[in-house]
């Protein structure tokens, strides 16, 4: 776009420029902002792009269940792969200001006595528990009814041969994502979370981790209470994998399995954006795909 001035307005614009630099603002820091660029789709698949400046101390990321092991080989290995990048991610996000919450789902006793368990455990509203209805999963929104699931994961979506076994196996976050106990947050519950961006007016938040048709979608800190909280909510959509086996309906990759739900979720759900909105570099990738 090409902006034209006149000399009136470069005057102004010389005389606020001082007197900024005289006199500066003492919550210049409050007022830091990022910039994010969102992208959506209609119900014909066709992208709407949105660019947003973004104010740092109303955003949060929340980082679902990446464990350090999943009852899955394929997902562990992945999670693996990816923490690497998704940390340096955390540490610009939170370096920038932005409020880090690990939600590394059932290993909250690995975390009981640490100052950000604790922190998060002071956060309790009743409103907020009764509009979530406690920790319910959140298995669609109005948006979404009657669209259809573009994958099938009925068996779980395990895409090694053999299949694994299936379980629980996971006992804490995985080591490889830093958890800064005087700045972020560790919560697996829906409430803790919620409370806490009601009392710290947080607007903003993004979703990371996986897995995108399952937890990250479903639970009840997951994209679609936070849609239910009217939360200005994202997926950061490099930043996850999904449980889709190749060999069930669409019969796609496990790759292209992914892409197809988060068109879903840019369709019904809510926008997405990258991770070089925060690294300014490449969007991660999986070796792969």
């Amino acid at each position: 776009m090409t902006r034209i001035f006149n000399l009136r307005q470069v005057a102004a614009s010389v005389f606020a420029a001082c007197a900024l630099f005289a006199f500066p603002p003492q919550n210049a820091d409050a007022q830091e902002k990022i910039t994010i660029h969102k992208e959506s789709r209609n119900e014909d698949g066709e992208v709407k792009n949105i660019i947003e400046e973004w104010l740092l101390q109303e955003t949060a990321i929340i980082i679902c269940d990446m464990w350090d092991r999943h009852w899955c080989q394929g997902a562990t290995a992945r999670v693996g792969e990816m923490a690497p990048v998704m940390n340096k991610v955390l540490q610009s996000a939170r370096e920038k200001g932005v409020t880090i919450i690990h939600a590394p789902s059932g290993c909250m006793a690995a975390y009981e006595n640490t100052p950000a368990r604790k922190r998060a455990k002071e956060y309790h509203d009743p409103d907020v528990a009764k509009f979530l209805n406690g920790e319910a999963w959140n298995n669609g929104l109005p948006s979404e009814k009657e669209k259809a699931w573009p994958i099938d994961q009925k068996d779980g979506g395990c895409d090694c041969n053999p299949h694994c076994k299936g379980g629980s196996p996971w006992k804490s976050q995985i080591a490889t994502l830093t958890i800064d106990q005087e700045k972020d947050l560790v919560s697996d519950k829906g409430v803790e979370i919620g409370s806490f961006m009601k009392a710290k007016g947080i607007k903003n938040v993004i979703l990371v981790g996986v897995h995108t048709n399952m937890c990250v979608i479903g639970r009840p800190f997951g994209l679609r209470n936070m849609v239910k909280q009217e939360k200005n909510v994202v997926l950061m959509r490099d930043m996850t994998d999904t449980m889709y086996n190749h060999e069930s309906w669409p019969h796609a990759t496990h790759f292209k399995g992914t892409d197809l739900i988060v068109e879903y979720i840019e369709k019904y759900v809510c926008p997405s954006i990258l991770s070089s909105d925060f690294t300014d570099e490449k969007p991660f990738a999986f070796q792969g795909k």
